[in-house]
């Protein structure tokens, strides 16, 4: 074997004999069953700093605000044959006892879930309410 490719052969062979040591921290063993762990906030695990909760995160435990109300959409069918405005809006709203009002347009991507507080306007391409309904 010539002398340059034997000297590249010794090189790579150390570099990647060299590759497979690993200088990482390897995780802290867990304590044995039993053993108080620290509180939180308190000291660490693990080596790793822990956190203080937040306090409640939404959606989990907490009630959604807009879903508890009521809504009467029969209540609001004056506003049927109207211009979509925010006095027709309002006027509605009231009427109905919903707590939020939502105007849909035709061909309008909406999200189905329901919301008994909310009224839905549905509108025409002239912008006129076309039906009521609550969700």
């Amino acid at each position: 074997m010539p002398k340059p490719l034997a000297t590249a052969a010794i090189i790579t062979i150390a570099l990647a004999g060299g590759a497979c040591t690993s200088t990482e921290r390897r995780p802290t063993p867990l304590p044995a069953a039993g053993t108080a762990l620290p509180a939180a906030g308190v000291g660490t695990l693990g080596g790793q700093p822990s956190l203080t909760p937040a306090g409640p995160q939404p959606g989990v435990g907490t009630p959604v605000a807009g879903t508890g109300g009521s809504c009467n959409a029969s209540a609001a069918s004056f506003v049927v044959g109207q211009l979509a405005t925010s006095v027709a809006s309002d006027q509605a709203k009231e009427a109905t006892g919903a707590e939020e009002v939502r105007v849909l347009f035709p061909n309008q991507p909406i999200t189905q879930e329901f919301v008994a507080g909310r009224l839905n306007l549905m509108t025409n391409a002239e912008n006129r309410i076309t039906g009521v309904r609550c969700g």
